[in-house]
């Protein structure tokens, strides 16, 4: 209650994204331009869309880097509220956010990020029998919070960032950031927004915010909430899902240099584990479904958190300290070729961040930079047991006590040799402590205890960004770039090859990235194309979450498996507005991403492609608005496609055994349509189709096994199944 206490007295939220520009809602009938660039309905023009990627208020066009924006509004109305489809259709990026508690493939759901992978670079895995979190290779941030809580609703927009970004942001931003901008409170106007959701699978998705200025001018309080709840897709009690969260925030402006905000955040998930199993043991053949026992695993985060914002004229400041919980309560049952019960318990997990940054303030000036420090520290106690109902014994047991204290300073300058021609200069010091204290026991019943210095482990290091721009017109920008991101290392206890119990450490690595790009707007600012080129060098993907025993799969055994990743490719974005009620948007993406080889352990590897990234992935919409009176039509259709990759890595010898057709996900294209009517600004209903021929596929937690050559693949759910639902939405 102290730290509590401290938060709540020492730190107040200055509202950034409130003193700034803000984005305007996508509603038809609406005179201002919506985070997805769409022009508005009275002209025929693309608008800019102002963003604050680079931690200066800009346009998406201006900015020099790989940015875009998804807008809150119409995502809402599409029934993308999952971060997952929120970036579908975002070029070079794949998944969302990490729900599984697992950490062997996920990193445990106290780190979102760990389920992001950004043009090929995935987050490093921890150790089997173990559900501490990594450090992901990407960073989402909510409401400028590192890992903040409540960015499934009341959203502004959301801005993705591709490429490192470590002199501009905290922690973990080495492939790339994903900024959620929710509503900020307004000290003018009272308003309140409603949306009622209601869907198959029993679908209710009830979320709304209210604004009240309780000063005229000065002072305004924002409060919001959201419930959500459906049946599983595959069984109604497997997968089920619900979810509770409420937020509030307070802005106080009591003068013109000078803004301050405070909020307050939680959060409280259910989802049932079990209930179905789905087989294949032929992978041409049909999926086998079974029912089964299912059992709930919950979690729930509060955060208290604040933003100072201080105009001292030549300078502005900002401060943003955070402090967030997470608990746990898990029992996962696993039902299928191997059948177990995992236990997974963490009453205790507290995050605490102190983010402050300084920023030139002279919009005329050749110069333009800005400087920060982070410093993160997370304290972590849980217990994690895997009994197998086949051995009827313990695979392992383990307990952990972990410290992860962290601290960067950045800083970045922008220098304008002409109006047309700017060179940026960035640098980063990172220094991450982390000491794992706890015992493990493996399957033999030995155990193993990390005590004093033993689990103690550092790591540092620089990183720089170095990037030349140039606009050949006011509507024509080129820039190339290169930088360096920062993954920091770990150190857990596992089982190794002995079936012993020992610590595991995954080292630090860098990752060094090259771009060029250009951004352009043609035709009268009808038509925007941007086009981006990348390489990306890794010094090492790590994994301690590899049996290494694959073909004894109940005596599961572990080492430390590390491999440099090439990633190299290709992204596009287009929209054109070619008449004055419709628009055309078409994205894609080319991603060449390998490894370079697992050395000693390169038999657990059939090929160097990185999993669960597609070569090629590419969507394509269209958005028509048809006037009615005093009402309007929004017409909106899209379609995404990908070509084949594989859902994981397998042994050598298991594809020699045609182990791999068991892990190929086909190409696919996936269809979704809306269609939504407003009666001028204050009432709109939506109805939606996603995967309209219901299209379904390996999800990328399939296990695949081997029993002496013969392959079976085994899960509790597949891809996301057609759904649909109607959306009323209430402005006031």
């Amino acid at each position: 209650m102290k730290r509590i206490g401290f938060m709540l007295s020492t730190s107040l939220l200055s509202c950034a994204i409130a003193a700034q520009p803000a984005l305007a809602q996508s509603t038809a009938g609406s005179a201002t331009p919506s985070a997805s660039g769409q022009a508005d309905e009275s002209g025929q023009q693309l608008q800019d869309i102002i963003v604050t990627a680079e931690r200066r208020t800009s346009t998406a066009q201006k900015t020099a880097a790989s940015v875009s924006v998804r807008s809150g509004t119409e995502m809402l109305e599409r029934g993308r509220y999952e971060l997952k489809n929120i970036l579908e259709d975002v070029p070079g990026v794949v998944g969302g956010a990490a729900t599984s508690t697992n950490s062997s493939s996920g990193g445990g759901s106290d780190n979102p990020a760990a389920g992001l992978t950004i043009r090929g670079i995935q987050s490093n895995s921890g150790a089997g029998g173990s559900i501490t979190s990594t450090a992901a290779s990407a960073a989402i941030y909510v409401d400028d919070v590192y890992n903040g809580i409540g960015g499934g609703y009341d959203i502004d927009r959301v801005e993705v960032l591709r490429g490192p970004q470590g002199t501009l942001y905290g922690r973990s931003a080495t492939a790339g950031v994903v900024a959620i901008h929710t509503q900020a409170p307004d000290t003018t106007t009272v308003s309140a927004q409603g949306t009622a959701e209601f869907g198959n699978y029993n679908l209710i998705h009830i979320a709304g915010g209210v604004n009240v200025p309780v000063i005229q001018d000065k002072l305004a309080v924002r409060v919001s909430g959201n419930l959500y709840e459906r049946d599983g897709y595959y069984s109604a009690d497997g997968d089920a899902r619900s979810s509770k969260s409420l937020r509030a925030k307070a802005l106080w402006t009591p003068t013109d240099n000078f803004s301050a905000l405070v909020g307050y955040a939680q959060e409280y998930n259910v989802t049932h584990s079990g209930g179905l199993s789905i087989t294949q043991t032929d992978p041409a053949g049909d999926y086998i479904y079974q029912t089964q026992d299912y059992a709930p695993a919950k979690n729930h985060f509060r955060q208290y958190w604040a933003n100072f914002q201080l105009d001292l004229g030549a300078v502005a400041v900002t401060y943003i300290p955070a402090y967030r919980t997470w608990f746990q309560d898990a029992t996962l049952y696993g039902r299928g070729v191997f059948n177990s019960n995992q236990t997974i318990y963490t009453p205790k997990d507290n995050f605490m961040t102190h983010e402050f940054r300084i920023r030139s303030n002279d919009s005329d000036s050749k110069l333009k930079w800005q400087a920060g420090f982070l410093y993160y520290r997370n304290y972590l106690e849980n217990t994690n047991n895997l009994y197998s109902l086949d051995l009827n014994n313990f695979i392992f047991k383990s307990t952990s006590q972990k410290t992860t204290t962290a601290a960067g300073a950045f800083a970045e300058a922008t220098y304008s040799f002409t109006p047309e021609t700017r060179l940026t200069g960035g640098i980063r010091y990172d220094y991450t402590r982390i000491r794992n204290l706890g015992d493990y026991t493996s399957i033999t019943g030995e155990t193993k205890s990390l005590t004093g210095d033993e689990g103690l482990r550092t790591f540092n290091n620089v990183t720089y960004k170095a990037r030349l721009e140039h606009d050949l017109t006011p509507q024509n920008l080129i820039y190339a770039s290169i930088s360096t991101g920062f993954s920091p290392g770990d150190v857990t206890l596992t089982t190794d090859a002995d079936s012993k119990p020992v610590a595991q450490t995954l080292k630090a690595q860098t990752l060094t990235a090259y771009e060029i790009g250009t951004k352009n707007r043609f035709l009268g600012n009808k038509l925007q194309v941007n086009l981006t080129a990348f390489y990306y060098d890794y010094g090492g993907y790590q994994t301690a979450g590899v049996n290494i025993t694959p073909d004894t799969p109940l005596n599961q055994t572990y080492a430390t498996l590390s491999s440099p990743v090439k990633s190299y490719g290709g992204e596009l974005e287009v929209q054109a507005r070619p008449w004055e009620n419709g628009t055309f948007s078409f994205n894609a993406a080319y991603t060449h991403a390998r490894y370079g080889g697992f050395g000693e352990y390169q038999y657990l590897f059939s090929k160097d492609e990185i999993p669960n990234v597609p070569a090629f992935q590419g969507s394509a919409a269209y958005d028509h608005h048809i006037p009615i009176g005093e009402a309007s039509l929004m017409l909106h259709g899209d379609l995404r496609y990908f070509t084949h990759y594989d859902t994981m890595s397998i042994p050598e010898a298991w594809a020699d055994q045609g182990g791999e057709a068991y892990i190929r996900v086909p190409a696919r294209a996936i269809a979704n349509l809306s269609a939504s009517l407003a009666f001028g600004s204050k009432y709109s209903i939506t109805a939606y189709v996603r995967n309209v021929a219901d299209t379904r596929y390996r999800p990328n937690n399939w296990i695949v096994t081997s029993t002496g050559g013969a392959f079976a693949g085994t899960g509790n759910n597949l891809s996301d199944p057609r759904t649909y639902g109607l959306v009323l939405n209430v402005k006031y």
